[in-house]
């Protein structure tokens, strides 16, 4: 290449990085991606606090009673492997009639999975 048309090209990238707006942005990037999990993490722990202060609230409370049912020991890492109390799932699906969707972002929420596929 041409050493004026390399000269030409440093001398407009040096004063497009010296634009103060261009750096802020610049660094926002650097930053999210250096913190992208723990901004994760502190939007999960938001929502987490969000769903334990209504927890007493009737649809958080059958979120928790269905997880109860498909995890009939209580150990987190058993619960694809304990199998589902059938009679407790269909005393709960009277219960929520008509609410399901509510009941399943609750469970997403509190769980991170989704309820139908628990369920199944």
């Amino acid at each position: 290449m041409n050493p004026l048309v390399i000269a030409q090209a440093l001398k407009g990238a040096g004063s497009f990085f010296s634009n103060r707006k261009v750096q802020i942005a610049i660094l926002l990037i650097i930053l999210y991606f250096i913190f992208k999990k723990k901004i994760k993490q502190l939007i999960r722990n938001y929502k987490q606090r969000k769903f334990n202060k209504n927890e007493a609230q009737d649809i958080n409370q059958l979120a928790q009673q269905y997880r109860a049912a498909a995890n009939r020991s209580g150990i987190e890492w058993m619960v694809n492997f304990d199998g589902t109390n059938t009679t407790a799932i269909n005393n709960l699906a009277f219960q929520t009639k008509g609410r399901f969707q509510e009941v399943a972002d609750a469970y997403r929420l509190k769980f991170e999975e989704s309820l139908t596929d628990t369920i199944e």
